[in-house]
């Protein structure tokens, strides 16, 4: 009996000494678990005010410009690389150079409200033409057109054999000349020449890229080029040339050049010329679709703007050689409106 009793006692303090235990066991996991979940909240905390910290101070997505240039062989192609090239690394914004088919096609584009293109080089004369036809056609394609800055001028280039005998506008009167396609601003400038120099030659469309081959072969007497010295397609080096090149003295012939600026095409832009010869420019300018903008373009474009005026020095001493006859700052709102 006494066994029995101490048996029992024994066994209802292990038991009492196990539920003590067991409560003090439930008590530390509970606190243990409270620090875990309190770390995990101050955790979160930290995190997300370190994301919004990183938000706040982050720059925004750059805003990306994509110009209308021209054809890879004409110089208003390098003048956007070099803008590209030059000026965007110090700009917040992202500058795509897209090739077109020319003058004529970045018009359209840039004047079309249902594409997304909103800034292009183009020729000031075309310009002036598409003004005309809003006029005569009660259009208004040119309405929102803004100059943002003019890129110097692009002059009329005439190419022919040396040996055909093509010394002056006159003498290719009667004659099949390459003037381009329908996209491209040289076709307008040949046509005017044409109109208003009353020499009557035959305009045969094709693209400035087949025209040298069309003259070797004698399907074309001359062609036209209007872009900046010196063009890409004619730095030929004359002893890979199968023929002589020659350009002509495009001379004002019933006063057809009275809006157009005198220019000479000197003897150092090409490797095949043997002296400097005299013709006649056009203005070359960005121009840009101002309806078109976005508030953010907006800035962009003027930051662009900035960015090519703070770069110009550079331009001019590691881009295309026309840099060095570019004036930004002769351009006025009589001229045409300019983005503000």
């Amino acid at each position: 009996m006494p066994g029995e009793w101490l048996g029992a006692k024994n066994f209802g303090f292990k038991l009492k000494w196990y539920l003590c235990y067991s409560q003090l066991s439930r008590k530390k996991a509970q606190m243990k678990y409270k620090k875990l979940a309190l770390g995990s909240f101050l955790l979160l905390i930290l995190s997300t005010a370190a994301s919004l910290m990183f938000l706040s101070f982050s720059p925004s997505p750059a805003t990306e410009l994509v110009i209308l240039s021209g054809s890879k062989h004409a110089t208003q192609y390098r003048f956007v690389e070099d803008i590209v090239n030059i000026v965007s690394p110090s700009l917040n914004l992202k500058l795509v150079n897209k090739e077109s088919k020319g003058a004529a096609d970045n018009f359209n584009e840039l004047s079309d409200p249902k594409s997304p293109y909103k800034i292009a080089i183009m020729q000031a004369d075309y310009l002036y033409f598409m003004q005309t036809q809003d006029m005569r056609l009660n259009e208004e394609k040119t309405k929102n057109l803004r100059v943002l800055l003019p890129l110097g001028t692009q002059q009329i280039h005439l190419i022919t054999k040396a040996d055909r005998g093509i010394v002056g506008l006159k003498d290719i009167a009667g004659r099949k000349v390459g003037v381009g396609t329908l996209d491209q601003g040289t076709y307008r400038t040949a046509l005017l020449i044409k109109d208003h120099s009353k020499v009557d030659f035959i305009p045969i469309n094709k693209p400035f890229e087949e025209c040298y081959k069309a003259l070797t072969v004698d399907e074309i007497s001359a062609f036209f080029i209007v872009s900046s010295a010196p063009v890409e397609m004619l730095d030929l080096n004359p002893q890979a040339m199968s023929i002589k090149l020659a350009l002509v003295h495009l001379d004002n012939v019933n006063d057809w050049a009275r809006y157009h600026k005198q220019d000479t095409i000197r003897q150092s832009d090409y490797k095949w010329l043997d002296h400097d010869v005299p013709t006649f420019s056009v203005a070359s300018v960005i121009v840009v679709n101002e309806s078109k903008l976005t508030d953010a373009e907006r800035n962009a474009v003027l930051e662009l703007k900035s960015g090519i005026e703070s770069k110009f020095e550079q331009l001019k001493a590691n881009g295309h050689p026309e840099w060095k006859l570019v004036n930004l700052s002769e351009w006025s709102d009589s001229d045409w409106p300019q983005l503000k």
